[in-house]
């Protein structure tokens, strides 16, 4: 066994000192896994990791060690939201990985995985997996502590620690310098917090803060953001908001808090615009299951938005997002809406929950934010539930208690919305092509929906009951590429001990999509015209080639003419591609399905009945932008106009993204931010900076792992703060330090500091009208 893996299976070391200092560091697998390690301890940034990773040969190195690279670049690309790529990586960690491979090297594979599943969104089977872990390593191995403890993070961030309780007491033997007592402490202070068990807190807080060593070493650390919790749970009766933030009085507090201080100052409509602003910022964040993700749905039930909360407990639920007091805001939700009976079933199954996970502080603290029942409300309900205490009346988990939501469920040609000439014809290819039995490719610009007419071929074919397989070519490094796509027999490289079927024959005689078919390389490209012209596949390491039974359809954004005049793509594969397609307009292309699109999104999700409209001025205004990423920005648009104006049916242009407003708002010049994503969306095009790690999980109270649209425009590093004060320099030529403040929502220090970096840097110059501060001011300086 390598001498690295041998001391990661037989000790406790962090697997970067390892590596760090082991011999032979010079190899390009040791290089590149120490590059990825780091990266994931925010000492490096994401691109230069992935680069060294991608450039490891795979064909002679020891297949233990390779798999620990592979898992770790895994949580990479889940940290950076690659799903695609972190899918990929998984696969061939598992296929690598013998049958006699230490417990402890399978145990990183099932890790990975657990990772994947938390940054898709689900949430159980994160869940599932870790437990699997525990099951997996005997009490014996070094490692099973650190897997203990991510356990019970992981259920302590929802309030559930009691359930590792047990696990968590061995590990009170097994404290050294590589797993310190503060870990248990930790653990158990955020769970404490999490279920409102104020005075266990304080005493867990006292004992952490004594532990400045542990405080200075542990990255990711959310004690800090805990702590501001705490402070709001015991001063909410005392009232005593002002010093609750856990940090310096003269700092602004992060947005988070003051959406509990406005609903624990009974200011409802203050609460939803910060937390509104918040969601703007992050996302996914809803879709965690930590205290602030409830945020939103706390201030919308606050400010007697319903349907608005309903409509994100949906999209919780979706995901998997589930918490044992979602019962109590459904509860709230239902009290809105009229059904006293369904409110008493989930308020009484919330007061079980909340009994059953010592969470009555929890619960009580709960009912100190719940702006819109007084306490008369409150005796109704407990009355309610108590008289239906004997009766198992009780409503099954539902996101609404009212009218049922509209949901599109479309299929086959269902699926493609547009009146344009130019959609009418993609509807009659699909019709034309669905039952061909012959290669497809869809072309047309990114965000045009090429992935729904794929869908839409499918399901209009007789291979409807089929298998459908969707891979994106261009998110998968082109080390493991031909191997998911064409199989490898035993033997085929080091390590694989066993032969493993690649897409095209698990597709068996269904469909396979093959997305981003120009990011193919080269020497793919001639493996997969051989499949197109012979219906026939050679796995890696095969001598000979084997029949497939699956329809293959393919996808791009890239012109092929293009690229085979520059040499990068093959001429033939382009003439054998070009004899059956169908082109996707771009939006600009086809103005007139600009709104009934609009009106889909706007309307999805809705109860019968309930229709919202735009403003002649919204209308006009959004069919004459040109939509450089059509479908899917005008989607994003839609969606975050609904999130931030969620009490509105009816919506005008001052509710639309910043970047289509004319006013002379002093945002209008940051890039818009309508391209965010949420979790498990692929985004094979951007890199970001993993150094900002303090909001993967355990980072923050909802630790959900950022897309990389929200690493560049909301990272807080320094680098990323900097090309947003930049950019309102640009625009705007000068600014006060206070106007930066208020603009960036960063601290006096943080301000200060960053201000000072762009004066530094020969950008911009401090203007004193006069002796007094207040008065100084800071200009764009000319070039």
């Amino acid at each position: 066994m390598n001498t690295i893996v041998q001391r990661y299976v037989s000790g406790d070391l962090p697997m970067a000192a390892i590596v760090r200092t082991a011999p032979g560091i010079r190899s390009p697998l040791l290089k590149a896994l120490l590059a990825i390690l780091e990266c994931l301890e925010g000492k490096r940034l994401a691109k230069d990791a992935i680069d060294a990773a991608e450039s490891v040969p795979i064909e002679g190195s020891d297949p233990l060690l390779l798999i620990l690279l592979l898992t770790s670049w895994a949580e990479l690309s889940c940290r950076i939201a690659r799903p695609s790529q972190a899918e990929a990586l998984i696969h061939r960690a598992r296929t690598l990985t013998p049958d006699s491979a230490p417990a402890e090297v399978l145990a990183r594979v099932m890790y990975a995985e657990s990772v994947f599943a938390d940054m898709m969104g689900n949430k159980s089977e994160c869940e599932k997996t870790l437990r699997e872990i525990l099951k997996l390593l005997p009490q014996s191995s070094s490692r099973r502590k650190f897997y203990v403890w991510e356990l019970s993070m992981f259920l302590s961030l929802q309030g559930r620690g009691s359930e590792c309780e047990a696990e968590i007491k061995t590990l009170q033997k097994l404290f050294n310098e590589n797993f310190r007592p503060g870990l248990v402490t930790l653990v158990r202070f955020v769970n404490s917090v999490e279920t409102g068990n104020i005075s266990e807190a304080k005493r867990l807080k006292t004992e952490i803060q004594n532990d400045s060593d542990f405080l200075k070493d542990v990255s990711r650390n959310p004690f800090a953001s805990y702590i501001a919790l705490l402070d709001l749970m015991r001063d909410s009766i005392g009232k005593d908001f002002q010093r609750a933030d856990g940090i310096q009085p003269q700092q602004n507090p992060v947005t988070w808090i003051r959406v509990l201080r406005a609903l624990l100052s009974h200011d409802p409509a203050e609460a939803l615009r910060l937390a509104r602003v918040d969601a703007n910022k992050l996302l996914g964040a809803i879709f965690e299951s930590g205290f602030t993700s409830m945020n939103l749905v706390r201030a919308e039930i606050s400010a007697g938005n319903w349907e608005a909360a309903r409509r994100v407990m949906e999209m919780r639920h979706t995901k998997t997002t589930d918490h044992y007091l979602d019962d109590l805001f459904l509860a709230r939700i239902s009290f809105l809406a009229g059904d006293m009976q369904a409110a008493a079933g989930f308020f009484s199954k919330a007061l079980d929950s909340a009994r059953r996970y010592a969470a009555l502080g929890r619960l009580s603290f709960e009912l100190h934010l719940a702006c819109e029942l007084t306490p008369l409300d409150i005796i109704q309900l407990t009355q309610a539930t108590m008289s239906s205490a004997n009766q198992d009346q009780s409503p099954a988990r539902r996101p609404a208690p009212a009218s049922p939501a509209r949901v599109t469920n479309s299929r086959g040609i269902d699926r493609i919305v547009g009146r344009a000439s130019g959609m009418k014809d993609v509807c009659e290819m699909i019709r034309k092509l669905a039952d061909i039995d012959a290669p497809v490719l869809i072309t047309g610009e990114t965000g045009t929906g090429k992935d729904l007419v794929a869908r839409a071929l499918f399901e209009e074919s007789q291979r409807k009951d089929k298998p459908f397989l969707a891979v994106n070519c261009g998110a998968i490094a082109e080390t493991l590429l031909e191997s998911e796509l064409f199989g490898h027999e035993k033997g085929a490289f080091t390590g694989a001990e066993k032969a493993n079927k690649g897409l095209f024959e698990e597709a068996g005689e269904g469909t396979i999509f093959l997305d981003e078919i120009g990011e193919i390389p080269p020497r793919l490209q001639v493996a997969l015209l051989r499949v197109l012209e012979t219906g026939e596949i050679r796995a890696v390491g095969s001598g000979r080639t084997r029949k497939i039974g699956c329809r293959i359809l393919m996808a791009t954004n890239a012109n092929l003419a293009e690229l085979s005049s520059r040499g990068t793509f093959r001429k033939d594969l382009l003439y054998r591609l070009q004899r059956l397609g169908i082109h996707i307009p771009p939006l600009r292309e086809r103005r007139e399905d600009i709104l009934p699109i609009a009106r889909q999104f706007i309307d999805t999700g809705r109860r019968e009945g309930a229709h919202a409209s735009l403003s002649p001025e919204a209308i006009e205004t959004i069919t004459a932008y040109d939509w450089p990423g059509n479908v899917r920005e005008l989607k994003n648009v839609i969606e975050r106009m609904r999130l931030m104006h969620s009490d509105k049916l009816s919506y005008d242009l001052r509710d639309l993204d910043l970047k289509f407003q004319t006013s002379s708002s002093p945002l209008a010049g940051i890039p818009a931010q309508s391209t965010a994503q949420l979790p498990g969306q692929d985004d094979s095009l951007h890199t970001g900076d993993a150094g900002d790690s303090d909001r993967s999980r355990g980072g923050q109270l909802s630790g959900q792992p950022r897309s990389i649209d929200d690493f560049l425009r909301n990272g807080n590093s320094q680098i990323r703060r900097l090309d947003r004060l930049r950019a309102l320099f640009l625009k705007h030529k000068k600014l006060t330090r206070n106007e930066a403040i208020e603009l960036l929502d960063i601290s006096p220090n943080t301000a200060t500091k960053d201000i000072q970096a762009l004066c530094d840097g020969d950008f911009i110059e401090r203007v004193e009208p006069s002796k007094s501060t207040r008065s100084h001011y800071f200009v764009l300086k000319e070039k």
